[in-house]
């Protein structure tokens, strides 16, 4: 009986579309919105930039050329030529003012310019101030902002070629002096390489001079400290010379008064008899006189030869320490000369100032000292003849005693004495003179050999100081030279590291080609999307059943009915069977008309078709409700809650990119798991996915039908005409 009160209730809704041919073709309309919604937006769309040929972009070359590796390029006729062969766009050639006038007047959505410097800045790389080659482009957003940025892609894919065109030249360019720069390092490396040897030399040598001059410094020092004791016996020396020459002036002086008086006595040889006995007394006073100047000069004879010895000994050492130190000095110059390196150092500077000066005192020392010799030996020769007189004085003396002894014996041999005397006086005075003018230049000799170990002790201690300051100098450099014969070591290794590494780069093609595009992406099409139809498509068809829902309940009454006696139950399975009736014919027609006449092609077309009556019918009884309960304001909440889904589906843009508010309502809207469902069986084939979203448009589809079904369970009354509705003719 129930069951035949529903039929009842459907066939008198069915029976009153039937007899009205107006809500016939009205209800046909209706069935096709979803179609005709979603077919013209998916056909208008179905793949736009598989036509950008069509879509015309100005081109404005204003290039004027350059210099570039001594060939006149011009690179912007290279770019035109290129897009002469590129039959991505419509390309209009023309100037600058054309371009502008047919912006002014939207016949082109962009212009591409290139720069009169474009050829003269991408030839600017090897300059000091290289600069980025530009090329302008002006898109027509004002007319159409999706052309303006489809035109923005294109001349940036452009600008790469050119960019990578522009990198092969300047590949080739580089490479080509690869070469030359290896076997410029590898000369450089064996430059390194006879460096290390040369240092390994310089280090042995510098090693060498240190040990020399380390003894060199011991020896003067040992000099310096023996020098003192040879000046206090020079000034000895001189302080005796002094009393020897006052004591022969007193000799000389006295040779010339006896020399008078022998005259006087031969002349008065009579009155000598008186006085034979006092000479005899005076001439052995005189002989004792004569003894001990005899013993004092024998004693002066033998200083002065040791004086000799010592001088001479002092002269052959200096001589040695004169030709040591300039050869020190001559192979520090040469060091230096060997190594220009080393001149520039401030120490290796004055190390050899230092040894200059050393052999300069030292040569100074040499000739002094061969002064002193000279006078050493003089004041020698002098005082053997001081003894030589001195001796012939003593036995002078000794003869007078005898004859004053023989006078006093006999006064007939007076007469021979006396003139015998007066012949040796002659002598005797001569002699005088001769130790008088020997003790002068012993005393002269003496003078000059205390100054000149005056400067000897100077140049000495001048000597000492130069060899210490060689000897730090030439540690430091032994020190040092190591590290140059490792520095020069590791040089020519690296350079002849480079040069191996730098003859190993090719200025093949596949290298300038690497160098000119040293990334290359290789693209993954499994999951890219054919068309872009089929790309917006679950978009579209989501708002076509929708909008193909909402404009139903327009022209169909959602809660009321013209069969009297109609209950609650009952009319909500009429309901229910009318509005499920009318999603199914919607997702019908429109899945066919899409599959087999635009040719849209999906994953799986029965699972196409049944996703499509899942998405129709949930869209269908969310309506249904809305307007259930509040009828005409129910579809202005429908058409705002369209709204919403529309914004805040992520149909068009991604996610991430739509605002904060969106992003927070997207998962609450059923349209996001509808687009979501539709892109996994048409395009990815996600079958289990899809599932997914069947799971979440079913709880909206249930609360749908709970809510639908208190609505006409709690009723009181049938309602007959308390809906607002599209006004069809019956």
């Amino acid at each position: 009986m129930k069951k035949n009160n529903l039929l009842h209730v459907f066939n008198g809704e069915f029976r009153r579309f039937i007899k009205s041919p107006m809500l016939v073709i009205t209800f046909v309309a209706v069935a096709l919105v979803p179609i005709l919604y979603s077919g013209f937006l998916i056909k208008g769309t179905w793949d736009p930039y598989g036509q950008l040929e069509k879509l015309p972009i100005a081109v404005v070359n204003q290039d004027q050329g350059a210099e570039f590796q001594g060939e006149t390029r011009n690179i912007g006729n290279d770019f035109i030529d290129e897009l002469h062969k590129n039959q991505n766009f419509a390309w209009g050639f023309m100037s600058a003012e054309e371009a502008a006038q047919g912006m002014r007047n939207n016949r082109y959505y962009a212009t591409i310019t290139v720069p009169a410097s474009f050829s003269a800045d991408a030839a600017s790389i090897t300059s000091s101030s290289p600069k980025q080659a530009e090329l302008i482009f002006e898109s027509n957003s004002f007319y159409n902002f999706v052309a303006g940025q489809i035109g923005e892609s294109a001349t940036k894919e452009l600008k790469n070629k050119l960019s990578k065109t522009l990198t092969e030249a300047y590949s080739t360019s580089i490479l080509s002096e690869f070469e030359t720069i290896s076997n410029g390092l590898s000369e450089a490396g064996k430059g390194a390489s006879d460096l290390n040897a040369g240092a390994q030399t310089l280090s042995d040598g510098i090693h060498k001079v240190k040990t020399n001059l380390v003894t060199l410094a011991d020896g003067t020092k040992k000099l310096e400290d023996n020098a003192g004791l040879l000046q206090n016996g020079a000034n000895q020396l001189s302080t005796g010379a002094q009393e020897l020459s006052k004591g022969a002036a007193s000799l000389s002086s006295g040779a010339s008064q006896l020399q008078e008086a022998g005259a006087k006595l031969e002349q008065g040889a009579q009155q000598a008899l008186a006085g034979t006995s006092s000479l005899a007394a005076g001439l052995q006073a005189s002989q004792t006189g004569a003894e001990q100047l005899a013993s004092g000069l024998a004693s002066s004879s033998t200083g002065s030869k040791q004086l000799v010895d010592g001088l001479t000994s002092a002269v052959s050492a200096s001589e040695r320490l004169e030709t040591g130190s300039a050869q020190v000095a001559a192979g520090l110059e040469a060091l230096v000369k060997a190594q220009p390196d080393l001149a520039s150092n401030a120490t290796v500077k004055e190390l050899l100032a230092a040894s200059k000066e050393v052999a300069a005192g030292n040569k100074q020392l040499h000739a002094a000292q061969q002064q002193l010799l000279a006078g050493s030996q003089s004041l020698n020769a002098g005082t053997q003849k001081l003894v030589a007189g001195a001796n012939g004085l003593r036995d002078g003396q000794q003869q007078l005693a005898a004859g004053a002894a023989q006078l006093l014996a006999g006064q007939g041999q007076v007469a021979d004495g006396l003139h015998a005397v007066n012949a040796k006086l002659p002598q005797l005075t001569d002699g005088g003179n001769k130790l008088q003018s020997g003790a002068a230049q012993l005393g002269t000799g003496a003078s000059d050999l205390a100054n000149g170990l005056g400067q000897f002790s100077a140049g000495v201690s001048q000597a000492t100081s130069g060899a210490a300051q060689l000897r730090d100098g030439a540690a430091a450099l032994d020190d040092g030279a190591p590290k140059l014969v490792d520095g020069s070591a590791q040089l020519a290794s690296k350079l002849n590291e480079a040069a191996k590494q730098t003859a190993a780069v090719k200025a093949d093609e596949q290298t300038i080609r690497m160098l000119a595009e040293p990334v290359k992406i290789t693209a993954n099409d499994d999951r890219k999307v054919a068309i872009y139809a089929n790309g917006i498509a679950p978009y579209f068809i989501s708002m076509a059943l929708f909008a193909g829902s909402l404009v139903f309940t327009t022209i169909y009454a959602a809660r009321s009915t013209t069969v009297a006696g109609a209950t609650g139950p009952r009319l909500l399975m009429s309901k229910l069977l009318t509005f499920g009736l009318m999603s199914t014919f919607q997702a019908l027609i429109a899945t066919t008309v899409l599959v087999y006449m635009l040719g849209l092609h999906v994953q799986s077309v029965p699972l196409f078709y049944l996703f499509t009556f899942v998405v129709g019918l949930t869209f269908m009884l969310i309506i249904q409700m809305f307007v259930t309960w509040l009828d005409q304001p129910g579809r202005f909440v429908v058409l705002l809650l369209m709204i919403l889904q529309l914004a805040s589906s992520a149909g068009t843009y991604p996610l991430e990119l739509l605002p904060d508010w969106a992003q927070a309502i997207h998962p609450w809207l059923p349209m996001t798991y509808a687009i979501q469902g539709f892109r996994y069986v048409i395009s990815s084939g996600q079958y289990p996915e899809m599932w997914h979203q069947v799971g979440y448009l079913s709880i909206y589809l249930v609360a749908a039908l709970i809510l639908i079904g208190v609505y006409f369970l709690t009723r009181k009354k049938t309602d007959h005409d308390d809906e607002v509705l599209m006004p069809v003719k019956v």
